[in-house]
């Protein structure tokens, strides 16, 4: 597997609020926080369909600095794709899990 440079969002950056239950990227965001990594044919099972635009505005909205590593993964119709999995760091699951209890950006 091929580390890929993990980016790091702006520091200064506020957080938002947890997302709605009833929305994909509360969905996502789940999955992260319990799971911790996805790749993009593991989010399609959950609805989701660009899973790097959804990464990067985690990244963005909670200050997040998720890993990426290339990886071959089956696709649907049985051959083996290059695909990248998204990994949170340990930081990365408390800063969620803190922002799911407080429910706010305060």
């Amino acid at each position: 597997m091929t580390q890929i440079k993990k980016i790091s969002s702006s520091p200064t950056q506020t957080q938002r609020r947890y997302p709605s239950e009833d929305t994909k990227y509360y969905t996502i965001l789940e999955h992260f926080r319990l799971h911790g990594t996805l790749n993009k044919l593991e989010a399609q099972s959950l609805g989701e369909t660009c899973l790097s635009a959804t990464v990067a505005d985690m990244r963005n909205d909670f200050n997040l600095e998720i890993t990426r590593t290339f990886e071959k993964a089956k696709n649907t119709i049985g051959a083996y794709s290059r695909v990248i999995r998204y990994k949170l760091t340990k930081q990365d699951t408390i800063k969620l899990n803190a922002v799911k209890l407080r429910g706010s950006d305060e």
